[in-house]
């Protein structure tokens, strides 16, 4: 894991999850590390369930990669973790994890326009 102080100030402002962010930035720079840490904050943090939680990337690809990363985020976090509230919270969004809304964009708006087809005006 890398240390909270190697991060740049962009990666610090993108972690303050008291905002909705869309965050841009070259390959190879930590769009993903940081997703998945930032994800892993709310879900802690903010005690709801991952369902509520919208991670949206533009390619499957991307989005394999930051449902991988979170899931190392939870067992790394968990390995060094000795309050056993914080640990039955990681077991718990680890568990949740199969449900998250993590997918492309394209995906997520079909699970949207399947879930609300009446409101979209979609003809069934």
């Amino acid at each position: 894991m890398v240390p909270k102080t190697t991060l740049t100030p962009h990666q610090e402002a993108a972690l303050n999850y008291s905002k909705h962010i869309s965050l841009t930035a070259n390959a190879g720079s930590g769009k993903t590390f940081i997703l998945s840490k930032r994800y892993l904050e709310i879900a802690l943090n903010e005690n709801i369930p991952l369902r509520n939680i919208a991670a949206i990337t533009f390619t499957d690809k991307a989005a394999s990669e930051l449902y991988t990363k979170i899931v190392k985020q939870i067992d790394e976090r968990a390995s060094g973790e000795t309050d056993t509230n914080i640990l039955y919270q990681l077991e718990r969004i680890r568990r949740q994890l199969v449900s998250a809304s993590i997918s492309t964009i394209h995906s997520f708006c079909m699970d949207i326009l399947r879930e609300y087809p009446v409101e979209a005006g979609l003809d069934a």
